[in-house]
């Protein structure tokens, strides 16, 4: 289970993140995320990836750190879920794959008014 702790300032650290929970006794390890999003505005996530066999110890970290407020954000902490290739927004090569369901179209929409 991958914990997602996000709505952070661009300059935060993971340390000061552990500091901020204050009891973090977990020996996971922690990726950072940076980049922006197609308007151009950037975001800071942090990942933190337990095992199966520490679930427990995630729930507890989203249960205490869920709605911490850090420099005047709430930070948003929960399960993150990883999208595959068929839950994705476009999938690759969309456009080139063909269509093997009926077609819902009676007629082609755009018509000339001439």
């Amino acid at each position: 289970m991958d914990v997602f702790i996000g709505n952070l300032p661009a300059s935060i650290s993971f340390n000061e993140i552990r500091v901020l929970h204050g009891n973090w006794d977990f020996d996971v390890p922690v990726k950072r995320v940076d980049g922006q999003d197609r308007h151009g505005n950037e975001f800071h996530y942090f990942l933190a990836q337990f095992s199966p066999k520490e679930e427990a110890d995630a729930e507890r970290l989203i249960q205490e750190m869920a709605g911490v407020s850090c420099y005047g954000q709430v930070l948003d902490v929960r399960e993150f879920i990883h999208r595959t290739y068929s839950n994705e927004r476009r999938a690759l090569n969309w456009r080139k794959k063909t269509w093997n369901q009926p077609e819902r179209r009676v007629a082609e929409r755009r018509k000339s008014k001439h």
